[in-house]
């Protein structure tokens, strides 16, 4: 016997990869040959498929007290598809897929793309993906009419929407990104906190991102694109005298490389973290509040995003464990008048602000487009994927999903707005806050201007609540107007209640942006919105552990006294308790 070595040479990231369309061609002919070739006698046959390649280019750097703690760069690309059995009326998806749990099945662990995007190794992948896709999809669409015998899906509709290819192809490009530069900037900026041994576990980051997608369905739709994202932040924490851990922190989100800043601009975000530590330092705690409140932009934004807009996602509507909280309220006021809402992937800047949730075709192949949803304070309409939804029967482009999750419907840049000429000034807002809290005999209101954080629940297991993380927020004197920093509080509150106690806005507009979690994984995301002044919200304190200062100083600002000399921290004593 002759043995042939088959062996291909080693993988080299500076060799030059396939040309686009080659990657289109190979992935359109395993397509077209899986939906003929998968049959099995007797079981449903596929009537929809479709392919997905995302091949990310990442750069991650982090750096403190004047060190380089990561510089990691890597290339890696995943496979999606989605094998679709019986028709467009009953397929093997049912609650719209937010079961599926796809980081959990056996398909998740045959999604890797060949890292040099040899097109024959890349073909072989799609079709040993396909074979366990089409396996799960026979056995989801047995579970899906078992159901059906078991109990009444009073919310489905059908399964899937048929809508019109689309051909979108963008040029992609490989220029390297300015490492060097940038970690040469983030170790010089990172010094500054050696001047600053109060401030525990500082770092500069800087996350950038190169997608590259391809998308095909057996319906004709072809798609190539290429999208940047780049994050910067910097962040500190300090020990309070009641022994909280509290974070100071900016962050810039960028959708090109030259729009990172230059180093002047973040010398002065290094300095604002500092001063904002220092002022977290001294403030103090209420432990909890409720009363009047006024949001910035920014934080009205997150309490949209958390209070709103997920419930607006189409999926919810019709998946059994969800609430629906908004299910049956279409062409009802849930917002008071002159408050419009609506979600438009297409924008691509907020001013001069480039948006995180910018994209032209979602991850279903539909071209995406401006959804309104909310007119005039009355709702209208819901975010959708390719999922059907009572009252509609087309995806309005929002599928959208992490490259291993099955899309849902989900926001992109989430805008809400007041009608023309209908917002306040700020300084307005602020006296109508104080007004508030002498009407209700209260001794303060609370202003909001930035949120860190938000989460809720949409489960009809739970309560149906939300919480936003606060980083920057004040106390007003309602008989005074004097303001004060308070820390260590977050907000709560359930849906409906929270939007009906909006009682003005703003004029102006603020974003929100980052990473957006839902069950269809991880992906970014934008919101826009002005100002908003609450009849009443709740905040509670968000600390339940109290520490102690570390025994000794860092070893940067050691003089030999272990931290006595000078003042510089008093060690392994109980903290006092704040009244």
């Amino acid at each position: 016997m002759t043995a042939v070595s088959r062996l291909s040479p080693p993988y080299n990231p500076n060799q030059p990869l396939p040309d686009p369309e080659a990657v289109l061609e190979v992935m359109q002919r395993e397509l077209k040959r899986s939906m003929g070739g998968l049959v099995v006698p007797g079981s449903p046959r596929p009537y929809f498929m479709q392919y997905s390649l995302r091949r990310v280019h990442a750069l991650r750097l982090r750096a403190a007290h004047g060190a380089l703690l990561r510089s990691r760069e890597s290339t890696a690309g995943q496979l999606w598809a989605d094998v679709r059995v019986g028709s467009h009326k009953f397929d093997n998806v049912f609650d719209g897929g937010l079961g599926d749990h796809s980081e959990d099945r056996e398909s998740s662990d045959w999604i890797d793309a060949p890292d040099d995007l040899n097109l024959q190794a890349l073909q072989i992948g799609l079709w040993k993906l396909t074979q366990i896709k089409f396996d799960e999809a026979l056995e989801d669409y047995y579970e899906h009419r078992k159901a059906t015998v078991s109990e009444y899906l009073r919310d489905e509709i059908s399964s899937f929407t048929r809508e019109r290819p689309v051909v979108h192809k963008e040029e992609l490009h490989h220029d390297p990104f300015p490492r060097a530069q940038w970690e040469k900037t983030l170790v010089e900026l990172s010094r500054r906190f050696l001047d600053h041994p109060e401030v525990y576990d500082p770092s500069i980051t800087l996350s950038a991102e190169r997608v590259h997608r391809w998308l095909v369905t057996s319906e004709g739709t072809a798609v190539v694109t290429e999208d940047v994202f780049i994050q910067l932040g910097i962040e500190g924490w300090v020990l309070t005298e009641d022994g909280v851990y509290v974070e100071g922190s900016r962050q810039l989100y960028l959708r090109a490389v030259d729009e990172v800043p230059e180093r002047a601009h973040l010398e002065r975000l290094l300095a604002d973290v500092i001063e904002e530590l220092g002022a977290l330092r001294a403030a103090d705690s209420p432990g909890a509040f409720i009363g009047p409140a006024l949001l910035s932009g920014q934080a009205a934004s997150t309490l949209f995003h958390e209070a709103l807009g997920h419930r607006l996602e189409g999926e919810r509507l019709i998946a059994r464990g969800e609430s629906k909280t908004f299910a049956r309220m279409r062409g009802e006021r849930i917002l008071p008048r002159g408050i419009h809402v609506f979600d438009d992937p297409t924008l691509t800047h907020c001013g001069r602000e480039p948006l995180w949730g910018h994209y032209r075709i979602d991850d279903e192949g539909v071209a995406a487009r401006r959804t309104l949803l909310v007119d005039d304070g009355v709702l209208k309409g819901f975010l959708q994927s390719r999922s059907p939804i009572p009252g509609s029967d087309h995806s309005n482009g929002h599928g959208r999903h992490d490259g291993v999750e099955r899309p849902m419907a989900r926001m992109g840049t989430f805008v809400v707005e007041g009608a023309p000429g209908s917002g306040e000034s700020w300084d307005a807002l602020r006296n109508r806050l104080i007004e508030l809290a002498r009407a209700q005999g209260r001794r303060h209101g609370v202003i909001i201007q930035r949120v860190l954080a938000g989460e809720t629940s949409t489960s009809d297991y739970d309560f149906q609540a939300f919480k936003g993380s606060l980083a920057e927020v004040y106390l007003v004197d309602a008989q005074t107007g004097k303001v004060r920093r308070i820390r260590d509080v977050e907000l709560i509150g359930t849906p409906l209640a929270a939007l009906q106690k909006i009682t003005a806005f703003g004029r102006d507009r603020e974003t929100d942006q980052g990473y957006c979690y839902a069950e269809s994984g991880s992906i970014p995301v934008s919101g826009i919105a002005p100002p908003i002044l609450l009849s009443e919200l709740e905040l509670q304190q968000s600390s339940t552990t109290g520490y102690h200062d570390p025994l000794l100083p860092p070893p940067f600002a050691d003089d030999g006294s272990r931290g006595r000399k000078g003042g510089l921290r008093e060690r392994g004593k109980r903290k006092k308790a704040l009244n």
